[in-house]
């Protein structure tokens, strides 16, 4: 069995040294998304309270508000919003620190949603907090 050095020298090191300080540079593993779902599509919610009928609404998987999206702040997630709904629409994450790609602002950030159709929001979190979308 080979024994290891039990002294340290300057030569070995500076070689760990440099050996450390090439970690920024080497690529990063990909990270895993955690995943999400959102269907916006027509539906009704009791917003005056249950004394009164409830109101046609635009929701979110069927709830007003939508679902809570929770993820630590360094992951990274991916929202798939699939339209059920019969005009365009984006999703508008506000507070977030987010590429402008993904900011969904539409026709300035990005083409609208067409009914039908679906479109993966996917970004890092930079920050921790709590934040909402619409």
């Amino acid at each position: 069995m080979p024994t290891l050095p039990l002294t340290l020298t300057r030569r070995s090191l500076l070689r760990g040294a440099a050996a450390c300080g090439a970690l920024p540079f080497l690529p990063a593993a990909a990270a895993q998304a955690l995943d999400f779902t959102l269907t916006p599509r027509r539906a009704s919610a009791p917003l005056a309270g249950t004394r009164y009928p409830p109101t046609a609404v635009w929701a979110y998987n069927g709830t007003v508000p939508g679902p809570e999206i929770r993820a630590r702040q360094g992951e990274r997630i991916r929202i798939k919003v699939e339209n059920a709904l019969e005009v365009d629409t984006t999703l508008h994450c506000h507070g977030i620190r987010l590429p402008n790609a993904m900011d969904g602002v539409p026709h300035l950030t990005q083409a609208p949603i067409q009914p039908g159709t679906a479109f993966t929001y996917e970004f890092d979190l930079p920050d921790a907090g709590t934040y909402w979308y619409h």
